[in-house]
């Protein structure tokens, strides 16, 4: 079926995803937060979140996510007029992220003393390349998964303009996530043997590798357009085949069967993959029972509110952890009391709310005028990547 023929039909709001970015968010910040002395169900609870690694499967969600709302609205420019506008695009990217990000940056170039060289990084957004060759801990390594996000954004607006539509599905479909694939099964061959660590952290966070996500939301958009659902028992078996694959490539790992942190990482996005791809089609195309339960809870107005101050606070969270010295490095595994966490999950808080009122929202306005069609409802583009596990 042509793209063509939903030009004209309005985009569909999906308020529950708001929602999952307020429980990523949550997720995320916890993951870095650190174990406590006198709370054995604050405890219990980071161990677990630290144990089953939910983090790691929410970021390549938040990714799917991404290549999927940006991917629906660039389909519809092109099938609508013909064209992309880049302008538009890239004023609506940069008034969304570049003003929190960059003052964040600034911020903490005074506060932490960064070298050139990771600020250069950080200002260019290829963080994501640099981190890897330079693990010391920093208090903005969790901003690699935006330089990642940047990165997509540069290219896929051409990508969507030039691949003819009816060549869009494969493209999108298989042959990215092909290519993402094969790319980290190439990485771990070509440095695995050297640097082991170098391997696994390359391809976890290369935009070449991350492809795999982005673009396979960017085939559920796609699906869409066509109105070719992807529902019921393909998603069910997707994600067990993901449960299954990530188990047997950890249990593989830990027996010495796979010694290449490349070779681990590589199998891991592609399970996650499957995951996200299973877990964004339910929420965009199925109407069962599951589906209806997810959206009521995930459109509660409170995580709604949430994930409106998610960016915010990913961007704010590790840099206050590293103000107040309870990230990993300084703590080498020690424990710290709840009133600590607490207060700093206050100030996280507060600073992301600050944000939203006097920075974001007020760009949304402005945003607006480049949005090229006053019908596209206001949160249907999504935001960036809001979480991050580093």
């Amino acid at each position: 079926m042509s793209i063509l023929g939903t030009a004209q039909k309005r985009l569909e709001k999906f308020p529950a995803f708001d929602g999952f970015r307020g429980i990523g968010v949550l997720v995320v910040v916890f993951s870095h937060f650190p174990d406590v002395l006198d709370s054995a169900i604050y405890s219990a609870v980071w161990k677990a979140n630290m144990t089953s690694r939910i983090g790691f499967v929410m970021l390549d969600i938040f990714f799917a996510m991404s290549g999927f709302f940006i991917t629906r609205l660039l389909l519809r420019e092109r099938a609508s007029t013909g064209k992309i506008s880049f302008k538009n695009f890239y004023t609506r990217r940069a008034l969304r992220i570049f003003p929190v990000y960059y003052l964040t940056i600034l911020v903490c170039y005074f506060a932490f003393k960064f070298q050139w060289a990771d600020t250069l990084s950080l200002l260019s957004y290829t963080f994501n390349f640099y981190h890897p060759f330079h693990l010391a801990p920093h208090p903005l390594e969790h901003t690699w998964s935006l330089s990642v996000e940047e990165q997509f954004y540069f290219f896929w607006p051409l990508v969507i303009l030039l691949v003819p539509p009816r060549l869009i599905e494969m493209v999108t479909g298989r042959l990215v996530p092909i290519l993402a694939i094969a790319s980290g099964f190439a990485l771990a061959w070509m440095i695995g043997a050297r640097d082991n660590v170098l391997s696994g952290d390359l391809v976890y966070m290369s935009i070449s590798t991350r492809m795999l996500s982005l673009s396979l939301g960017g085939w559920l958009a796609v699906r869409e357009f066509q109105n070719r659902p992807l529902m019921g028992l393909p998603c069910l078996l997707l994600a067990i085949g993901a449960l299954v694959l990530l188990v047997a490539d950890r249990a593989a790992r830990e027996s010495g069967l796979i010694a290449n942190q490349g070779v681990y990482w590589t199998v891991a996005l592609a399970a996650y993959g499957m995951i996200s791809v299973a877990f964004v089609a339910t929420m965009v195309f199925d109407r069962g029972i599951f589906q209806r339960w997810l959206t009521a809870v995930l459109s509660v107005s409170i995580l709604r509110s949430l994930g409106n101050i998610s960016y915010a606070l990913y961007v704010f969270h590790l840099p206050v952890l590293f103000a107040f010295g309870l990230n990993d490095g300084t703590l080498n595994g020690n424990r710290v009391t709840v009133m600590q966490t607490g207060v700093a999950f206050v100030i996280m808080m507060l600073l992301a709310i600050a944000s939203y009122f006097l920075i974001e929202r007020p760009l949304q306005s402005v945003k607006a005028k480049f949005s090229g069609d006053a019908r596209t409802p206001k949160r249907a583009e999504g935001g960036p990547v809001p979480t991050s596990v580093a």
